[in-house]
Order: C-alpha cells, then structure tokens, then sequence
C-alpha cells in the first residue's frame, strides 16, 4: 500500500509539474494550425494527399495546437548524435511553421500533378491567414476542364514497315480511346501497351524510350479535346545501330544447360551439363526460325516453372545478325521431397484439426513427370445429421496418388492450340475417401484423369474426361444409426427417394471447370472479382447400354442393397465482387451471387441425385442465420425436421460491408451482412416431392438473414465471428414470414444463431 501511494504521489507532481510548465508554454513564431485544400471536385483530398507529401497532413488541424506542440518539442536525446524521439507517442506529430518555399512548393507540385491529370488550364491560388494564435494555410484550387483523347493523331516514323505494324497496334489493341480523359498515366500505359506489341511481332531491341509522345494543339487550341503526335524514334532517343529498334530479330538454335546435384559423388557437387530433351522442347512456345516473341518467350518460362522439376530457370539470349539465340539455364530440384501441414477449423467452438502429409518422387517414368503421394486426416466438428444441437467430431480420411504429365496429351491436331497455353498438364490419380460419422461409415474409392491449363495469369481451367467413383456406405449397430434408417425409410414410405443417396453407387462422370479471378487470395482487404462455371455430365457413357447398368460393378459390391447407376447433368455458377469503398479505401463491399442446377434423368433410380452432387444451404459460409444445411427446400418447415435438406436447385447471394475497427495485437475489423437465397428441388412427375421449384412461388420462397461480425486478422489467419439472425423465414405462412422482431440470444421462435470460422465467409 505504502509503495502505491509512493507511485501515486511522484505521479501527481510529474502533472502538476507538467501543467506549470504548459502554463508558460508558448508556441513557436509562425506555427501552422491546419492546412486546407479546396475547389476541388474532380479529384479528391485523398488522391491529393497521396501523391504530394506536403499537404498528406491536409485538413488536419489541432484541436489543442498548444498542447500539441508543447507535448512534441518534450524530447529526450536518444544518443551523442542528438537524434531525438518523441516522448508520447501520442502527440508525435509536429505543428508545421510557416515556410513561404516550402508552401509554393507545394503549390507548385499541385498545379503539376492537375496537368498530369488532364487540366492542362487550372490555377492554384495560395493564402496564409493569422487569428492572433497560428496560421491557417489555404490553397484554393480552380480545376478548369479536363482535356479528352480526340483520336485526331499522327504518326511520324522512319520505318514504314514499323509504321504499319503501330498502325495496325492502334486499330486493335491501343490503350487510349476517343474521349477518355487525358492523363500522363494513360500515356505511358500506350507506351507499354505498344512497346508489347511490337516486342511480340519481332522488334526485340524496342523499348519505351523510342516513343516519343507529344501533345498536338494545333486542331483545337481551347485543349479540350487532345490529338497526339507520336514520333518514332523520339526525339531525345539515342540509336545504337548495333542494336537498331526497328530491326525484326527470329529466333536462333535454343542452348539448355542443366545444374544438378552429382548423386554417384559422396561430396554432393554440382555438375553443369548440356542436354537435348525432347519433353521439354515440347512445352517451349518457340521454335527456331519463328519470329521473336516476348509472349511466347514468358510462357515457355511458365511452362517449365509449372513442371516442378526446377528450383531455377534463367533465360538469356545472344545476338548476331537478325536471329536471337536463346540460352536456357535450369537448376533441378531434388528428386524427392516431403511436406506435411497442420492445420484446422472451429465450429460452434469446437476445434476440428487435421493434418496433410505430401511425398514426391519426380521423374519416374520420364525428365518432366513426377508422382504425388497425399494424405489427410481430419476430425471436422459437425452437427448430427439429425439432433443439428449435438457436435461432433467426424473422423476423415483422404489418401491419392496423381502422375503429373507436362503438356496435354491429345491429338496432334490441336497443337496449333496448344501453343498459347501455359502451364499445361495432365494428370491421372487414383484416390480413397473415408468418412467415419455417427450414422454411417461412407467409402469412396476413385479413378481420375484431368487436363490443367491457364488461358492468361487470370483464367484457369480444367477439363475431366474420366471420374469414376465407387461408393458404399455402412451402417454401425448404434441408436444413432437405427435412427437415420427408420428417418430414410419415412422418407421412402413417402415417395421421398432420399435414401437411395445411401446406397452402394457407381457414379462417372465428365466435367469442365473455368475460374476467373482478377487478384490473389489473402486476408487484405482489396478490389477485384472472380468467376467460377461448373459443368458435368453424369453417366453419360451409361446411355449406351440398354440396362443403364455395369453388371461387373455389382459383382464387385456384391450388396444386398440395390447398386446405384447415376445419370445426371450439374451446373453451377459462382460469381463474387470486391470493392473498395471510403474515403482512404479502408472498407470494402463484398458480394456474392451462386446459382446452380442438378438435373438426374435416371428414372431407374428414381431420379435421384448422387447425395454428394446434391446442393445444400445454410451455414457459416451460406446463409448464416440458418443451421448447416438445414434451410429448405423451399417453403419445407424444416422445424420440425433436422436432417441435413439437400435440393437440386439452389440460388444464394450475400452482401457484406466491411469496415476497420482497432489496432490490437492485429488487425480487427467489423462486418455488417445479408444474406438470401434457398434450394429448391425439380418436379419429375412425383406428386410427394417437397420444395418443388415453381416460378409463381419461389420469390415467396427466399430465406432472408441478416447480421454482424468481427473478424480478427493476424496477418497469417483470420479469425470470424458471426452473430446472424432471420429475417424472413419461408417456412411460415405468408403474413407470418417476417421473424425479424422475434430475434432472441438462446432461445425461442427465432434465437441468433453463432458463427466461428477462420477466413471470410467468401
């Protein structure tokens, strides 16, 4: 006790002493109060305080200005150097004193960065004023009106041959269009954009520094809107006539060089030598005699990245006369290796870890294949199929082995195709799933083949020619299984076939997948959008036999169960935008939309769906106000009913706004979302059929939920937390769908469901 007052006592004169000394604190001659920026409407106080360090403190004035400079003249000397830090983090920043160089400075650049930006006539006015305490600084901004790209330009160039192939750059591929707004940047994308397309057609020595782009005022004096001179070479462009830019270079023989490490040697040395593969002169893009390309040149570079055999690969080219003669120089990866990851998720607070072994053996059958043997287990808590307010941990068990081939392997008619495609690869696997749960123990045994490939950095896709999956599912002797059984059998005694789901089955199918993404996955806040398309065809080869059936299969599961033969056709369409919003671009709206459709059209098994390729709704990542995949299918009163609800229609959106919050130990950030959609399920003739999809009732039909949530980013995982409640339920009645007011924490007609989740929600 004695020492706290102690404390208390030295702190009490420490802010007496402090208050005495700001009494008589006086503020330096010609301090600056705040700065303001004004008249501006085209461009905005954050776009200026971006680009002109002066004014990045720009309508920020000081609440206590004398506080604030008394607080950051308090310094300590940090070292013999006098290199001082300031004593209270809090009060770092400095009131600024009145400097008429550094203010027309700052004026100037203002007025330079509005040119920059197309306002080729603004005017910059700026004012100091005193209120007997500090000054207040004003730039007064006249932004006058922006100039446009007229189109009416001309084109100086030596080379006439070089002068119809930029002619031809502007008519198909030109950065700048009539009537966008003039800008330097814009000019100088054109110049990277046409420096490209020459580079791809053969002009290997041509570089922005050749193009000379001015301003061509004689056709419209007022400057509102902008012709271009482009002169080629520029004017200030020095010519090297050993390495002319308007020469067309092709390419010359192709040298490779491969460092590896020497495995006979005990000592482990690296050992340089040249090799002739003719698999990996399959995946470069160019040939010798084929005219220089800068595209073909990067994704030949891709190609042998994308193979995994190399830690290195460098490219170098020699010149003589009109040819380039690319050198190639690759160090190997070691032929074996070994990653494992540790990992997991929470729901309902329960932790679900799992762990995924990977081993690779590289060049087995040939120089650029290698065989990847995965392994994952993992115990994901789920709620029981049918009590949703019990949780589980269900064990799961994944083993495959692929072989990864290094091109795509189909006829030769399609190379032509082939050649402006990257990463290329084909792969064939086979695999086994486990799946240990309360009511069942679920098999899969599967056979695959997949053709990888990317169109651009932005677009991947894949094609399946061959999926076949072997499915079996067991029932253990528990209450909890015999009560799942005499559920299905209701269901079956109801003209509901969801039990043939569980059957043994034989599923094969064809499926294609593209995705479009504009930016890279990661816990950032960011702008950009993505597109993913999923189209499969189930059974297909199935049509051509007259029993629809595989009769070796069932002499495989030998069941006495009736054996599933799938025939089915499966779309689905996921889309997502990103956008950054606020007035420093700290925020973001997020939307998704997903929209899917599974038709079965095997009336053997009373078209039925594979359970897998059934869509379901509801969920930390679905609507969240609902259970995991409990809501639907359309107006279905599911209240009585828990078991998982699975449709063959299903269409989802949310929308979130995200927003900062604080700075602790991470970033936390909150999360205001809606989120509406619902499944539904197609009328093949089947009068007990729930949720059947009709297009005078499926609006009424649509599930409505709404809530917040704090996300809690540490850089490497992101840590979610949702609180969701319903507000439409389209389970009631018409004039009884609106629950929103019936919201409750724990229980009752509509209690708010918990969210916890690592990751966004999409």
């Amino acid at each position: 006790m004695k020492k706290v007052s102690a404390v208390f006592i030295v702190l009490l004169w420490f802010i007496c002493l402090s208050c005495q000394t700001l009494t008589t604190y006086k503020l330096p001659p010609n301090t600056i109060k705040n700065i303001v920026v004004k008249g501006n409407r085209v461009i905005s106080n954050e776009e200026i305080k971006a680009n002109i360090v002066g004014l990045k403190e720009s309508n920020k004035s000081f609440a206590f200005i004398r506080l604030n400079s008394f607080l950051a003249n308090k310094r300590f000397k940090k070292d013999s150097l006098g290199i001082k830090q300031a004593s209270i983090q809090f009060f770092k920043r400095k009131p600024a004193l009145l400097d008429t160089v550094v203010l027309n400075s700052n004026k100037v650049s203002l007025e330079a960065y509005y040119r920059k930006n197309g306002f080729l006539k603004n005017n910059v006015d700026l004012t100091t004023s005193n209120n007997g305490i500090a000054y207040n600084v004003t730039y007064s901004i006249q932004e006058g009106p922006q100039s446009l790209f007229s189109l009416k330009d001309s084109l100086l160039v030596d080379n006439p041959q070089l002068g119809q192939t930029i002619s031809n750059f502007f008519s198909k591929q030109s950065i700048i269009t009539i009537d966008k707004a003039l800008s330097i940047e814009a000019i100088n994308q054109q110049k990277l954009a046409l420096t490209a397309y020459l580079k791809n057609r053969g002009y290997f020595y041509f570089t922005t520094e050749a193009v000379g782009i001015y301003l061509n005022d004689l056709k419209d004096s007022t400057l509102r809107s902008v012709g271009l001179i482009y002169k080629i070479p520029a004017s200030n462009y020095i010519n090297n006539s050993a390495r002319s830019y308007d020469r067309i270079f092709r390419f010359g023989s192709l040298k490779i060089d491969e460092t590896s490490l020497n495995q006979v040697d005990e000592s482990q040395t690296w050992v340089k030598r040249s090799i002739n593969s003719t698999q990996l002169k399959r995946i470069i893009n160019f040939k010798e005699g084929d005219i220089y390309s800068l595209e073909k040149v990067n994704q030949s570079l891709l190609n042998i990245y994308a193979t995994d055999q190399f830690k290195t690969v460098n490219l170098t080219f020699d010149t003589t006369a009109n040819k380039v003669y690319p050198k190639i120089e690759l160090v190997k990866n070691n032929k074996y290796t070994f990653s494992s990851e540790l990992g997991g998720s929470i729901f309902r607070g329960i932790p679900g870890p799992f762990l995924t072994n990977s081993f690779k053996v590289r060049q087995v059958f040939s120089y650029l294949d290698y065989l990847d043997f995965t392994g994952r287990i993992g115990f994901e808590a789920q709620t029981g199929f049918i009590n949703t307010e019990t949780t589980r941990k269900n064990l799961e068990l994944n083993l495959s082995t692929t072989l990864n081939l290094p091109s795509l392997f189909i006829p030769k008619r399609f190379d032509a195709w082939k050649q402006s495609l990257t990463a290329s690869q084909t792969q064939i696997g086979i695999g086994y799933d486990y799946i240990d749960r309360p009511e069942y123990v679920r098999t899969n045994i599967k056979l695959f083949q997949r053709y990888n490939w990317k169109k651009s950095t932005n677009q991947y896709f894949q094609l399946s020619l061959v999926d076949l999956n072997l499915l079996n599912t067991n029932y253990p002797q528990t209450p909890t299984s015999d009560a799942f059984l005499s559920y299905l059998e209701e269901l079956r005694l109801k003209g509901n076939n969801l039990y043939r789901s569980f059957n043994p089955s034989f599923v094969s199918s064809i499926n294609f997948q593209y995705n479009y993404r504009s930016f890279l996955p990661s816990n950032t806040l960011i702008s950009g959008k993505s597109l993913l398309i999923n189209l499969e065809s189930g059974g297909t080869s199935l049509n051509l036999l007259g029993s629809k059936k595989l009769t070796f299969i069932e002499d495989i599961l030998k069941s006495n169960q009736e054996i599933q033969f799938y025939r089915y056709l499966r779309m689905n369409v996921d889309y997502r935008k990103y956008i950054l919003v606020g007035k420093r671009n700290k925020s973001q709206i997020a939307f998704k939309l997903n929209a899917g459709l599974a038709y079965a059209y095997g009336a053997e098994n009373g078209f039925q769906l594979p359970y897998e390729k059934n869509f379901f709704i509801g969920g930390p990542s679905s609507i969240r106000a609902w259970k995991p995949r409990r809501l639907g299918p359309g107006g279905y009163n599911t209240t009585n009913n828990l078991i998982e609800q699975p449709g063959s229609m299903i269409l989802e959106s949310s929308f979130e706004y995200r927003f900062p919050i604080v700075q602790f130990l991470g970033k936390i950030n909150g999360a205001v979302f809606i989120d509406a959609g619902n499944i539904w399920n197609i009328d093949h003739g089947q009068s007990n059929i729930v949720g059947n999809f009709s297009t005078d009732t499926f609006l009424n039909e649509i599930a409505v939920g709404t809530g917040f949530g704090v996300r809690w980013d540490f850089d490497y995982f992101l840590l979610r937390l949702d609180l969701a409640t319903k507000a439409v339920n389209p389970a009631y009645k018409a004039n009884e769908k609106w629950v929103l007011s019936k919201t409750t924490w724990s229980s009752g007609e509509n209690p708010i469901e918990f969210n916890i989740g690592i990751g966004y929600p999409f």
